[in-house]
């Protein structure tokens, strides 16, 4: 039987060259090792960021930053049922509800997020793109969740991230619920000026962020 750091390598290779079969042999051969599953998932990180660094570096290109997307989500679900014939519980850190703002159909990021976010050990509930901004508050409210993370690619939808924290000051859950927003157009700035608690770039900061808001938000 492989080693983790064996097994560990071969993940991080398998998804680095999006190789669903090797990707998906490594999580057999893991679960028949016991080793602890966030090992594992730490790899499938590194990884999906090491594509995205070749994908900002035009080695690879949208197809395969596609297909790595739909990857991590094939394992992420092959993961969840090895658990549940395990039975394994892993407790999530916190709720995210994600998507992408009204007018926008752009969620190829956001898909990639989701991806991650999971991995990291959060529950994320994703709603979709072409959303209102009520629609956030309310499934986060339906959710309990501690963030809520929206996405506007262009700056003629912007606005609606605006419309979430203000809905949510008017609802008097603004203490309650942290958000964070992305988006090609959303600078810091942005974010410092409509009361946002983040601005994220790339689905790893999104993750990194998360973290931080959960930590804040138990204080």
């Amino acid at each position: 039987m492989p080693s983790k750091e064996e097994l560990r390598r071969d993940a991080y290779e398998s998804f680095v060259k999006i190789d669903e079969k090797g990707v998906f042999d490594v999580i057999e051969k893991w679960f028949e090792s016991g080793y602890d599953v966030k090992d594992l998932l730490d790899k499938f990180v590194e990884a999906l960021t090491e594509i995205g660094r070749r994908f900002d570096e035009k080695e690879y290109f949208l197809s395969q930053l596609m297909n790595s997307a739909s990857l991590l989500d094939k394992a992420n679900k092959l993961i969840a049922e090895k658990l549940a014939e395990s039975g394994i519980k892993v407790e999530s850190k916190a709720t995210v509800v994600i998507g992408t703002v009204k007018n926008d159909t752009h969620d190829l990021g956001k898909n990639i997020a989701s991806s991650m976010l999971r991995i990291a050990g959060f529950k994320v509930i994703d709603l979709g793109k072409d959303l209102y901004p009520s629609e956030f508050v309310d499934a986060a409210i339906e959710n309990k969740a501690t963030i809520i993370a929206a996405s506007s690619m262009t700056s003629t939808t912007m606005n609606n991230l605006k419309e979430i924290v203000e809905l949510l000051k008017e609802k008097g859950m603004r203490d309650n619920i942290k958000v964070m927003i992305s988006g090609a157009p959303v600078t810091q700035e942005y974010a410092d000026k409509i009361g946002a608690d983040a601005c994220v770039r790339t689905a790893t900061e999104a993750v990194e962020a998360a973290e931080i808001l959960i930590r804040c938000h138990k204080k």
